[in-house]
């Protein structure tokens, strides 16, 4: 099972047939919507129920890792001590587990998986900080789609991660200490999962000054 690829992309607004094509190009025939709610009022052709049809049409497999994969928690044992998702205790849960067992399975089936959710761009989404950052763990190689149709190797968001955190936040080698790159790279991944991270309090206060 080592070194099987997985794929990300973001639905964003594209057409569906835009979409698919994109799916096509990289002989994707599985993908999994780690999306918590699989719905989108902006985007409505990929609401669950339309979406599988329309991927079933195309001989795409399509699954909803909810529980799995899910990053919007609310269960306070989830939660940091600022009321946000915690991605490094949701990657200890046994759903998350039991999704990254279920990944490997279908790998070693030959499935070409693609995990889904809205963002177009994976540096300001879960699947990036949160569940990528455990599949390279694991021996698995991520690869992202991205909008314009090109792929970016999960290594280049971590590059991107050094320079965004780099200066100000990270620990930096001194006379006496060296800091080396994997440290520098998993603290930069706590920060951007804070960064990104749902949190039920900010969502309810962005949907009352949205109303």
């Amino acid at each position: 099972m080592l070194n099987k690829t997985v794929y990300t992309i973001g639905h964003s607004t594209h057409e569906i047939e835009y979409f698919v094509a994109l799916l096509n190009k990289f002989d994707i025939n599985c993908v999994i919507d780690v999306r918590s709610s699989p719905y989108s009022r902006i985007a409505p052709q990929f609401n669950k129920p339309l979406l599988s049809s329309t991927l079933r049409e195309h001989n795409i497999i399509y699954m909803h890792f909810e529980k799995e994969f899910g990053a919007r928690h609310t269960k306070p044992s989830l939660l940091d001590k600022d009321g946000s998702v915690d991605f490094d205790k949701v990657r200890e849960t046994d759903e998350f587990k039991q999704g990254v067992q279920r990944l490997k399975n279908g790998l070693d089936h030959d499935y070409k998986i693609a995990l889904m959710c809205s963002e177009a761009n994976p540096f300001d989404c879960h699947r990036f900080s949160m569940i990528s950052y455990q599949l390279v763990k694991e021996g698995m190689h991520v690869n992202h789609i991205l909008q314009n149709g090109n792929s970016l190797d999960n290594s280049e968001l971590e590059n991107r991660l050094l320079k965004k955190y780099h200066r100000k936040l990270l620990p930096q080698s001194t006379f006496f200490e060296i800091v080396t790159r994997e440290t520098q790279v998993e603290d930069a991944y706590k920060l951007r999962g804070k960064d990104v991270a749902f949190s039920a309090q900010k969502a309810y206060q962005e949907e009352t000054i949205s109303s």
